[in-house]
């Protein structure tokens, strides 16, 4: 069957594939919301502002049927199917139609490609890129010829209009290129192959005039308002983006995380191609190379700058949140991967069968069907969780109010509904992490909308932002300065203004919990197929905890139960919640019950102590567990000493001056401990509260007390 059948036919499986598969809506994925919002309105999106699919995405809007956002996620799914067409295509030459069929349908079926080909995003038109170019360096090293050497540049130049990680591509495949038999006859000098790779590339390039000449025009979104030269120069060089979690890698040393970042890497082969990621590329690589050394060479230059180095560089800590956002930038060496895994089959089909290659290697790349089955698990159809979200936070602000959010997912999100869809237009929503941006400040009052903006860090400023805006609230992911009043949650917001200190119940809701019409039972955070779902059940649990925790405050005790145990069955890993629940106990006199509850946060505590440890967390993530893993252990010794065990809680007491020690309330209540029983230990104990913390009068008249028995 000739090739270009075959490859139609792989087009219309994949797309059938992830059509079925595909959300109705926007799914919660990082900046889905962002490049969602962005399309629709032809905007400038964050650094480096991706002027091509913004472009191309405006275009899909064009399609008459479904929502803005389903629009977008089929041309992910178009982008993905053709990727995986495209791949076998440009393979099915130097390998032959079976190696290059399964190499497609490995790359097809991974769970990572199949995750970004059904969201609203560029990393299927990213990957389909990335084919492109590698299909046209492998024709150019066998039949090089000076005008498909310009449409390669011209197109090289215009991809990464899209992304500009696939410059990561560019020593191995500017080596195929140099490489090809025929260079040197066409191309009679370096510079004269460089000048018109320059000209041809520039002409791709142009594509980001798109951002000062959009800028200029004043779009619903100006990330950084690359109209001014100095600002593109930011925004290409994302020397503007801020502090983001893509730069938190800065706070490492180089290479720091590279270690665990190869064990995360290594578990991603493993879960999307179980461990023929490991065998098959690196038995095809050798096999290419007793082919052909200098392609080889090229193809292995290109893994290993989109594979290890990129990893090297990424320097990002081993924790769900930024290994959500590095896993989509594996694709790039995972078609590389793909490559040798189609050149191991074929080597493996010659070894078995001399006569019947074809026979043999249709047998072993049935194998690469088996992460098929990995793949479903990351179906959307019923993946309801961001439209769910939206509207939720929407319903919980009363008319004309402010809203604050700060994750990528929920403001993105909030952004595409209300500006997209059109939902609540009259509340006005600012974002946390860029509320002190010039450039944000200014687009916001030259659009005229009626909101006074100014940094977000400090209590007085988050004050200062409820006195200059009128009614307050923000959701749970945003970041709370200590000092900062909270009041009670309103469905799914907190409310930040001075009302919020009102006695009267909260109103809430029951939220929709569509998620369950795909698997019952699974509104719970390590249920969800990605860390961008979870994060969602996440807001859920903190909105419930915030409401039990407000509750407390007023002293209403059973009520606050009910919320908090609804926010502990979403998210277990919560251990503020179960020491709420024993505090809530022990001021009811259930001493044995705030006795096990104290027991059960602690195990939390140490369990969410591990895991900074794992994932390489900053100091301070670090150090605030090991404050609130002292702090239960603290509390958990005032129970053992209502219960009589006095050995207990003097355990619990060092434990906790052991875990935090500057924990000055520890070594008071071991001072309490001991009055009467040795005032030695007592006067000590009470010494050291007052070093650690001088303000504590309590424990200066203690110590004089203690140090009066001495004499």
């Amino acid at each position: 069957m000739p090739k270009a059948r075959v490859a139609f036919a792989l087009f219309i499986a994949f797309f059938a594939a992830y059509l079925f598969t595909m959300p109705a809506g926007l799914a919660p994925y990082r900046d889905a919301g962002e490049m969602a919002a962005s399309a629709a309105t032809l905007g400038v999106s964050h650094p480096p502002s991706y002027p091509l699919y913004i472009v191309l995405g405006k275009v899909s809007l064009a399609l008459p049927f479904g929502t803005p956002a389903f629009r977008l996620t089929l041309l992910s799914a178009l982008c993905g199917a053709a990727a995986a067409a495209a791949l076998f295509y440009a393979l099915a030459g130097p390998l032959g139609a079976w190696p290059a069929l399964a190499a497609a349908v490995w790359l097809g079926t991974s769970r990572t490609f199949w995750g970004v080909s059904i969201v609203c995003e560029m990393y299927s038109l990213t990957a389909l890129q990335a084919v492109l170019l590698l299909g046209l360096a492998l024709s150019l090293r066998r039949s090089y010829d000076a005008r498909r050497w310009r449409g390669f540049a011209f197109l090289y130049g215009l991809f990464l209009g899209n992304r500009t990680d696939l410059l990561l591509l560019a020593p191995g495949l500017l080596w195929l290129v140099y490489s090809a038999e025929g260079f040197r006859r066409e191309e009679r000098t370096a510079a004269r192959w460089i000048g018109s790779a320059a000209v041809w590339g520039a002409a791709g390039l142009s594509i980001y005039l798109y951002l000062p000449l959009r800028s200029s025009a004043g779009p619903w979104l100006d990330w950084n308002h690359p109209a001014t030269l100095y600002n593109l120069i930011g925004s290409l060089t994302r020397r503007s983006y801020g502090a983001t979690l893509d730069l938190l890698s800065k706070s490492y040393g180089i290479g720091e995380n590279l270690p665990a970042n190869l064990r995360v890497y290594g578990r991603h082969l493993w879960t999307d191609y179980l461990g023929l990621g490991a065998v098959l590329p690196l038995a095809g690589l050798v096999a290419w190379w007793r082919r052909d050394r200098a392609e080889a060479l090229g193809l292995a230059l290109a893994w290993l700058a989109a594979g290890p180095i990129f990893i090297f560089l990424a320097n990002m800590p081993p924790n769900p949140h930024a290994m959500a956002i590095v896993e989509p930038h594996y694709l790039l060496s995972d078609i590389l991967l793909a490559v040798f895994g189609g050149a191991a089959l074929l080597a493996a089909g010659e070894a078995l069968a001399p006569s019947g290659e074809r026979r043999a290697a249709a047998v072993v790349a049935l194998l690469t069907l088996v992460p098929l089955w990995r793949s479903w698990d990351v179906d959307r159809r019923w993946d309801l969780l961001g439209y769910d979200y939206v509207r939720n936070v929407l319903l919980s602000v009363p008319r004309n109010a402010t809203l604050v959010a700060k994750k990528d997912v929920q403001i993105f999100s909030l952004w595409y509904a209300q500006r997209v869809e059109g939902l609540r237009p009259d509340v006005k929503i600012a974002a946390q992490g860029l509320a002190g941006s010039p450039w944000y400040q200014e687009s916001r009052r030259r659009l005229g909308e009626r909101l006074h903006l100014g940094p977000l860090r400090t209590a007085e400023d988050w004050s200062r932002f409820a006195a200059l805006n009128g009614e307050l609230y923000a959701t749970t992911d945003c970041d709370f300065p200590q000092g900062l009043t909270l009041g009670p949650s309103r469905g799914m917001v907190l409310s930040l203004s001075s009302s919020a200190a009102a006695d009267e119940v909260p109103w809430t809701f029951i939220a929709r919990r569509a998620q369950d019409l795909r698997r019952p039972g699974t509104f719970r955070y390590d249920d969800q197929p990605d860390f961008f779902d979870s994060d969602v059940i996440e807001a859920y649990a903190a909105a419930r905890e915030r409401l039990g925790v407000w509750l407390i405050e007023r002293r209403r005790l059973v009520e606050a139960e009910r919320p908090l145990r609804l926010a502990w069955a979403m998210k277990w890993l919560m251990p503020d919640i179960p020491v709420y629940l024993a505090y809530a106990a022990f001021q009811s006199g259930r001493l044995a019950e705030a006795q096990v509850a104290y027991l059960a946060g602690i195990r939390l505590f140490e369990e969410l102590l591990r895991l900074t440890e794992e994932y390489a967390s900053l100091p301070e993530v670090r150090m605030s567990a090991r404050r609130g893993l002292a702090e239960a252990h603290v509390n958990l010794g005032v129970v053992c000493e209502k219960l009589g065990k006095r050995d207990e809680a003097e355990a619990h007491y060092r434990e906790a001056a052991r875990r935090d020690p500057e924990s000055a309330q520890a070594h008071f209540n071991l001072g309490v401990l001991y009055w009467n029983r040795d005032w030695n230990v007592a006067a000590a104990e009470m010494a050291e509260a007052l070093r650690l913390d001088p303000n504590r009068q309590d424990a200066a008249r203690f110590l004089a007390a203690a140090r009066s028995k001495l004499h």
